[in-house]
């Protein structure tokens, strides 16, 4: 099994869309509203890799899981208690992985670049949020040593959002 995380190229939309068509269906199925039809959207997604901001893992030439790195905080996350008040802070967004091959540590080693990546390019931390219902990533973020840091509720939606925070080893 080959093992790749690298830039997502803009032709590999199509197989990000489906990746994350499979992840809604998944999520729903379990009570989780969290995706649906319209976010996170083709607009969304391509706006991401114009950026270079969007990952992929690749498994055997096909894309096992995203995520997204970037600066962008939430407005929101101004009313949290940080650890870290001073920064650059890397925040990540949109992590999944193919339904059909989770649980074999594709979040881990997509974290673990998040991680790598925010140590080599002087990061202070990396933040983040995730749905309430979502309990394997809060178990898996607090396995990982983040902390949560409180929470925030974003316009449109009545769920509370946990935020996290772990501290990078700055060079």
């Amino acid at each position: 099994m080959t093992n790749e995380i690298r830039t997502a190229h803009s032709d590999e939309t199509d197989e990000i869309m489906e990746l994350i068509a499979k992840c809604v269906l998944v999520m729903q199925e379990g009570g989780s509203d969290q995706w649906d039809d319209s976010y996170p959207n083709r607009e969304v997604i391509r706006g991401d890799i114009e950026r270079g901001t969007l990952f992929t893992a690749v498994e055997d030439g096909q894309i096992a899981g995203i995520i997204v790195l970037d600066e962008n905080q939430a407005p929101e996350y101004e009313s949290i208690h940080w650890t870290l008040h001073t920064g650059p802070h890397l925040i990540m967004h949109r992590l999944a992985v193919h339904p059909e091959i989770q649980g074999k540590g594709i979040a881990r080693k997509l974290i673990a670049f998040a991680e790598n990546m925010a140590d080599l390019k002087g990061y202070q931390s990396i933040r983040l949020d995730t749905y309430a219902k979502n309990t394997k990533a809060l178990e898996l973020y607090t396995r990982l040593g983040y902390e949560r840091r409180g929470e925030v509720h974003f316009p449109d939606r009545t769920e509370v959002f946990p935020v996290f925070e772990k501290r990078c080893n700055v060079r």
